[in-house]
């Protein structure tokens, strides 16, 4: 037993380090850690009796994680050499999203693992199923499968074949070219993407002069440019089929090819593949929404208070403590929800988040001093009292806000609130990730920092989707929600806001979570509501049901039909109990 858990250390050594100059195998590194802490907590229940509902021993976790640190601390140091990285994934989610032609990653199994708005419209391909046979050229659709089953042999971003596939309206047929890339998890996968090869006779005056080809030889690039077979080509030029296939050869030979796909590669390279439709820089995300005002406080300490204004400035107003995940993301079905209960919200920003200043390490005091910021704030705006929103890992700070400025706060309303890592029943159902990400920031915060950043580089590096799919795990209605287009785009938006300073602001605010910040609500607050999706993966109904038993002013509502990112899913829920604590 002993040598398997040295083994397994030493891929989660060897990991680490791999991660810290890519952001490849995150997951799986992940998942050992994972292991390992199951791994401790079985030794812990031998050490503790669970009689407070922990479930394991600090001792025995320092014991099995202390060997691992001095490796953690050494590719932490590898991966800040590398500075930060920026969509180097050109086979991402991401990358495919922003592609104006029709794209999908398709496994070994021939289904597709994920497709962008043009190949689902022109191909009609989604995610988990297969491409549809008709709509191929005969026999394309079998040497496909055929090339995915065997990809291992083919070499990376290399284009293996092009298929002629038919549009859903039949309207058009379109080239397809098939490449063997990476995922996200380093794993070999497929990539379709259509190429529109237009023939232009100055095009193809050019191309015949830079290679010195012959009218033969062009008329023959034509053909397999345009998709004509060498059997019609042979029938319109009179000849015998044997004469132009060894022209062919011939050809392919001159310019050093292996075959008639790399010929039309070649040729589609060199015209530029001539995209139609495609306008303007791959990627680029429409510009801030302009209903949202966003300022920034200069207190005269020199702290920097970043916020967003939101709603109608008639409306009644309540602070809002976003979520670190998704920031200050508000969807139409926000805005509209927003004018319906007369609200505008107050979105503030925590301290090395957006524009905000660094407040330094993670402590006992980072509450109240954040508490003053917001004192301040709501001086400057001239606001006497109001209710707040603390969405996930925000909610410990609705929490110090109401606790201390008490005579300003009407009540408290959390989503999917994160609850303190303190022992009692409630712990032991937290879900195993987010034990793992809050258990390694508590007690190993060399190790737990490494994990953040090298989530955070791998999103950074173009894995933005992949990242959230695996995070939000089998969740049908979190999966859903992230892939609407208007969801991905601001998330995507929020990210480049939420580490403008680089990761450490999003490493503190863990720190903060994974502390001791119980204090905060054991004295009486003000009125908690607390709306958790049914469901939620990580802070469960019953997760926080335990939480919030025997405690004053706390309750509980299990939203139906909602999960981790019920803000978006169902916001008229949450500003409903707003509105009424803002007329209270």
């Amino acid at each position: 037993m002993d040598r398997e858990i040295a083994g397994r250390d030493e891929d989660i050594v060897k990991l680490a380090y791999s991660l810290a100059i890519g952001p490849y195998r995150y997951r799986e590194m992940f998942d050992l850690l994972g292991t390992r802490l199951d791994q401790a907590l079985d030794k812990a229940k031998d050490s503790a009796d669970g009689s407070d509902g922990s479930d394991f021993d600090e001792d025995t976790i320092r014991s099995v994680f202390e060997p691992l640190v001095p490796h953690f601390e050494n590719a932490q140091s590898l991966m800040d050499m590398q500075g930060r990285p920026s969509d180097s994934a050109k086979y991402s989610m991401k990358m495919i999203d922003a592609d104006s032609r029709p794209s999908a990653l398709i496994d070994a199994d021939g289904r597709i693992v994920y497709a962008n708005s043009a190949a689902e419209e022109m191909f009609r391909l989604h995610t988990g199923k297969c491409p549809d046979e008709g709509l191929f050229e005969r026999g394309h659709f079998k040497t496909l499968l055929s090339n995915l089953q065997s990809l291992e042999r083919f070499e990376l971003n290399k284009v293996i074949s092009i298929f002629g596939m038919e549009s859903a309206d039949g309207e058009e047929m379109v080239k397809v070219a098939l490449t063997k890339v990476h995922d996200s998890d380093g794993k070999a996968i497929g990539h379709i993407s259509a190429i529109h090869i237009s023939w232009f006779p100055d095009i193809g005056m050019q191309f015949q002069t830079l290679l010195n080809l012959t009218p033969v030889e062009l008329e023959i690039t034509k053909a397999v440019v345009t998709g004509l077979s060498l059997n019609d080509l042979a029938i319109k030029r009179g000849r015998s089929i044997g004469t132009v296939r060894h022209q062919a050869k011939s050809l392919l030979a001159k310019l050093n090819l292996r075959s008639q796909t790399e010929l039309a590669c070649l040729y589609s390279g060199f015209s530029k593949f001539n995209v139609k439709g495609q306008g303007g820089a791959k990627g680029e995300l429409p510009e801030t929404d302009d209903r949202v005002g966003c300022h920034v406080l200069l207190r005269s300490d020199n702290r920097v208070l970043d916020y967003e204004l939101v709603g109608a400035t008639s409306g009644q107003p309540v602070l809002f403590f976003p979520a670190l995940l998704g920031g200050m993301t508000v969807t139409d079905d926000m805005h509209r929800a927003l004018s319906r209960y007369g609200l505008r919200l107050i979105m503030v920003w925590r301290p090395g988040l957006a524009n905000s200043g660094m407040d330094g390490p993670a402590g006992s005091d980072s509450f109240a001093r954040y508490a003053e910021d917001i004192r301040a704030l709501l001086d400057a705006l001239g606001i006497k009292s109001c209710p707040v929103i603390g969405h996930i890992t925000g909610a410990m700070f609705a929490y110090a806000i109401a606790k201390y400025l008490a005579n300003r706060i009407t009540g408290v309303v959390n989503i999917n609130g994160i609850v303190p890592m303190e022992p009692g029943p409630h712990l032991a159902k937290v879900d195993r990730a987010e034990r793992l990400r809050l258990y390694l920031m508590r007690h190993f915060p060399k190790i737990g920092r490494f994990v953040v950043h090298g989530a955070l580089a791998k999103v950074d590096s173009g894995y933005d989707h992949e990242y959230l799919h695996a995070f939000l795990g089998d969740n049908d209605h979190d999966q859903r929600t992230i892939e609407r287009e208007d969801i991905r785009t601001q998330f995507r938006q929020a990210f480049q806001k939420t580490t403008r300073q680089g990761y450490d602001g999003f490493t503190n605010e863990l720190a903060l979570a994974s502390g001791e910040w119980q204090y905060l609500i054991d004295d009486r607050l003000c009125p908690v509501h607390n709306l958790v999706g049914q469901h939620n993966l990580h802070y469960t109904p019953e997760v926080m049901q335990d939480f919030a038993a025997g405690r004053d002013n706390f309750d509980v509502e299990v939203v139906q039909d909602t999960a981790h990112l019920l803000l978006y899913q169902s916001p008229d829920v949450v500003f409903k109990p707003v509105a009424d604590l803002a007329g209270s």
